[in-house]
């Protein structure tokens, strides 16, 4: 069953009934559902999918022609002996008006999918689809070209940037990124609520890694099975998650690791890590490209303010390296795994509080649209201030700044039962104690995941929220 994607499916048939030749670029991690999108999109159109692999440029040409031949059911196309990737656009390029015979208008998708290793060892291939998009494609109104790939550095960088050939090319691209929790509730139609947000916190939106928890099996089985058993299939996905994304990945490993730990400012990564000042940036830039880790300063300060902190926001590098990675040796050596609970433990539910302010951030759109705001956000972010002498400190979970002058002021609990009025003095203290320099409407959310008690719930100053807003 296919789950979610509305918007992009959308904006691809969009595009295909237009009159005109399209080249989109889309790129994201792996296992995010790029293929399966794609796939769904062309659905019964004429079209031609290339999944390029890790092998030799022999190999993948072989395997071109090939499958173009399959596709086409022409048993001399997949027999044509190509030694250039020059060679197999031409192929392709005859081979079009085959793909649109017996249909009525249309064009014909063509996809190349995993696209950084078709161009491994052939640097050239850049050139070589330039010139047949220039030269043919894009005039003829009759082709879809998809450049698919999960190499997001490769693809930004020699695909979309100004120094790649096909710069100026594309006619749209996008990035797909990972599930929000409406879809992920719709990939998990039979477990609890709680448990939907357990799987959800602890590796994200990624549709591969739900596939993996959509077993009948509960969360903690199943994380046994994958997540603390050497053979499972999470034990070893960071491997796979870095390589494919960066080189060297000893230095980013360290910083994803202390980022997990607590390590916010440049200053205590530097002093966790061992890495110099001067290559510290560097590394965090590349991990915030990525989209595994984002820059925050405090709502309200300039853009020049040294008040800068880093917050690791990928779900499952969280839970990697605050269970998986401190506990190898033991889940290595232990078969068939090691109960959920004596990795956890007791930290899980303070995991579960971190990680929930994390959800409630991702899902900033949420809260605004439940308070009345959809489609006003103006800035989301957040607010602290180290204690002086003159003021005291204050850590503001989260703030949406709203177009009509108000900012929501947002305090997150995740807590199975109902919260009770104790957390209430504590949001009045942290939103009085809000500078509020744009003199705003400050208008205090509590986002309790179990709901409240009936107390909370009359006093009318408070906006609540529940897990349930979000599911």
């Amino acid at each position: 069953m296919f789950i979610g994607r509305r918007e992009q499916l959308r904006l691809l048939e969009d595009r295909y009934r237009s009159r005109t030749s399209e080249f989109c670029v889309l790129y994201g991690r792996r296992r995010i559902g790029k293929s399966t999108l794609l796939e769904e999109f062309a659905g019964d159109k004429p079209s031609f999918f290339y999944l390029a692999g890790r092998e030799s440029k022999r190999q993948a040409l072989r395997r071109f022609a090939r499958e173009l031949g399959e596709v086409l059911g022409d048993p001399l196309t997949g027999k044509v002996a190509l030694s250039e990737w020059n060679e197999a656009l031409t192929l392709l390029d005859r081979s079009i008006p085959g793909l649109l015979k017996d249909r009525n208008g249309g064009k014909a998708v063509v996809v190349f999918d995993e696209f950084q290793w078709m161009c491994r060892g052939a640097p050239e291939l850049l050139s070589d689809l330039q010139r047949f998009w220039d030269r043919g494609w894009k005039d003829t109104g009759k082709v879809f070209l998809v450049v698919c790939g999960s190499a997001i550095r490769f693809m930004l960088g020699e695909v979309l940037s100004r120094k790649s050939p096909l710069f100026g090319r594309r006619t749209f691209s996008f990035e797909l990124g990972p599930f929000k929790a409406p879809e992920v509730r719709a990939f998990l139609p039979d477990r609890s609520i709680f448990e939907t947000a357990e799987a959800y916190m602890a590796v994200g939106g990624v549709p591969k890694y739900l596939e993996i928890l959509s077993s009948r099996d509960s969360f903690q089985r199943i994380m046994r099975r994958e997540a603390f058993s050497a053979s499972g299939y999470l034990f070893d996905e960071i491997r796979f998650v870095l390589s494919e994304q960066l080189k060297e990945t000893e230095h980013y490993f360290l910083l994803l690791e202390q980022m997990a730990h607590g390590a916010r400012e440049v200053a205590q990564l530097e002093r966790a890590t061992g890495i110099a000042s001067g290559q510290i940036m560097y590394y965090l830039e590349r991990l915030q490209l990525l989209g595994f880790v984002s820059r925050h300063t405090p709502l309200g300060e300039g853009t020049r303010t040294k008040k800068v902190r880093y917050r690791l926001d990928d779900y499952y590098l969280r839970f990697y390296f605050t269970f998986i990675h401190p506990n190898r040796e033991r889940i290595s050596s232990s078969q068939p795994g090691i109960p959920f609970d004596r990795i956890a433990g007791s930290r899980w539910e303070s995991y579960m509080g971190i990680s929930f302010e994390h959800l409630v951030r991702d899902h900033a759109d949420t809260v605004a649209a439940v308070l009345g705001h959809e489609g006003e956000i103006r800035q989301v972010g957040s607010f602290w201030q180290l204690p002086t002498k003159r003021r005291r400190g204050i850590q503001i979970d989260l703030l949406i700044e709203c177009h009509d002058r108000t900012t929501l002021l947002c305090e997150c609990k995740w807590s199975r039962g109902k919260v009770g009025k104790e957390v209430l003095a504590e949001l009045r203290k942290r939103a009085q104690g809000y500078p509020n320099v744009k003199g705003d409407t400050i208008r205090p959310v509590l986002v309790a995941a179990g709901g409240v008690t009936d107390a909370v719930r009359q006093d009318r100053d408070i906006s609540i929220l529940t897990l349930k807003d979000f599911f």
